[in-house]
């Protein structure tokens, strides 16, 4: 799957190769999936449902999220990681895994203002 899914994109998609496979059976499966580092949920959801994205074998990237359309930009900042290990060090943590989302209002919605 290419960006961000809900469950229910998977199950179709996996039904257009042939493959048949229940979304009470994936849901079931989605947190091995996270646990083996095949897929991240996401704090973005679509009419309340969680959504998920495929990171296997992607570069480690945060979000930015338009709170009126939902448009959804990809970046790495390096920085942001610095400074979140930083942060997580000084409360005596270490991280194992992270993710970010910015929510705003994309230029787009801002010219239509």
């Amino acid at each position: 799957m290419d960006g961000h899914f809900v469950p229910e994109d998977l199950v179709q998609a996996l039904a257009r190769r042939g493959h048949a496979v229940s979304l009470t059976t994936l849901y079931r499966n989605l947190p091995l999936l996270a646990r083996a580092g095949i897929v991240r949920q996401t704090c973005i959801s679509e009419g309340g449902r969680q959504r998920f994205e495929c990171i296997a074998g992607s570069q480690h990237h945060d979000h930015l999220i338009c709170s009126r359309c939902g448009a959804q930009v990809e970046f790495s900042y390096p920085a942001i990681d610095v400074l979140q290990q930083e942060v997580a060090r000084v409360h005596g943590f270490v991280l194992e895994q992270h993710h970010l989302e910015l929510i705003g209002v994309c230029a787009g919605c801002q010219e239509r203002s």
